[in-house]
């Protein structure tokens, strides 16, 4: 029998041997085979954006700096329609100067002008979240839904408790991290959790390939559904969301084709929908009633910034504009990273 002082010795000495062999494991081990990153979620207020300020370099032949905010700034002194009813364009300096101020919705034109959509009416324009017309009738006709325990039910339907209007400071407030795995086979494995967002919030996952679409002449930002339709996940009471899936694809790679996946953005379907392989509506004419005279109706095309809002993105193969200080150094986030404090 062993003493207890060669036991003692043993047992230091045991696990040092094994991590001994776990450095020398052969090249053709199962971890050489995987390939891992972890990559952070940046808050964005449109497409590459953050109050109006490019939030990733993008590869040509795109414009490097190619960026569309698709909120605005809630505007109180807004008149009721017309071509003045409009939320404050945001700037630069908002993201220091003006966290305590509602967001609201708003068409960035230049974003219309290049998917060829038409402008919304006025009447959708300067809306805070809460106020964001949603479908309430079977021919599809949208209205605003009255505060939760505001009216007795059944009738009119109600938006839920914590659909409240946000502030830029907490739209802006998400976090998340996403963890991806690419095997030999060609696989890869990602899981996504996302924090800070509203509880309940509707959320769905869109891969922004730079691609050539079909009938196109040359490459363009295309949003296509992260691992398929559907691509939704829903935050929950402590407003966490979390989305894995099993790609036949590893997204840190230039496909053989040449195509690229550049980053994901996370979009929060603020009028209670979803569209299936489109991040929106198709600029359909829609019925709604009037926000401002229940007893009228008008009818408008929706368009981004209108019922879906871009709430985050995280990188994939393009770079952040600004490095970020890491503990070590300025760098640019986490590759071949393996996991550790991602829970």
């Amino acid at each position: 029998m062993l003493s207890s002082r060669k036991k003692y010795k043993l047992s230091i000495h045991v696990p040092v041997i094994l991590l001994a062999a776990i450095t020398v494991l052969p090249a053709t081990s199962v971890a050489s085979d995987v390939r891992t990153w972890v990559k952070k979620l940046y808050p964005t207020t449109g497409f590459n954006t953050d109050c109006n300020t490019p939030v990733f370099t993008l590869p040509a032949p795109l414009p490097a700096d190619l960026h569309f905010d698709v909120i605005g700034l809630y505007n109180p002194d807004a008149p009721a329609e017309g071509e003045m009813r409009d939320a404050f364009t945001l700037q630069q300096s908002d993201c220091q100067t003006s966290l305590g101020t509602h967001i609201a919705t708003t068409s960035n034109l230049d974003l219309l002008a290049m998917l060829g959509a038409p402008e919304p009416d006025s009447r959708l324009k300067n809306l805070r979240t809460h106020e964001i017309p949603k479908i309430a009738a079977p021919d599809g006709t949208r209205f605003t839904l009255p505060p939760a325990g505001s009216v007795t039910p059944p009738f009119p339907p109600t938006n839920t408790a914590t659909n409240q209007p946000l502030t830029l400071g907490e739209f802006r407030g998400v976090k998340g991290k996403m963890k991806v795995k690419c095997y030999a086979d060609g696989t890869s494995h990602v899981r996504i959790k996302l924090r800070n967002y509203q509880p309940g919030e509707l959320l769905t996952i869109w891969a922004i390939w730079l691609t050539t679409p079909p009938g196109a002449a040359e490459p363009a930002p295309v949003p296509l559904p992260f691992g398929g339709v559907p691509n939704v996940t829903v935050a929950d009471k402590h407003g966490v969301a979390k989305f894995v899936r099993t790609l036949s694809y590893c997204p840190m790679d230039t496909l053989p084709t040449g195509e690229q996946l550049l980053m994901l953005d996370i979009a929060s379907h603020v009028d209670g929908n979803v569209y299936g392989a489109v991040p929106g509506t198709p600029p359909t004419v829609t019925t709604f009633v009037d926000p401002n005279d229940p007893s009228n109706t008008f009818t408008s095309p929706l368009s981004e910034g209108i019922v879906t809002l871009t709430r985050g993105a995280i990188p994939m193969t393009v770079q952040p504009v600004k490095p970020e200080y890491n503990g070590y150094g300025y760098g640019y986030g986490y590759e071949y990273g393996y996991g550790y404090g991602y829970n």
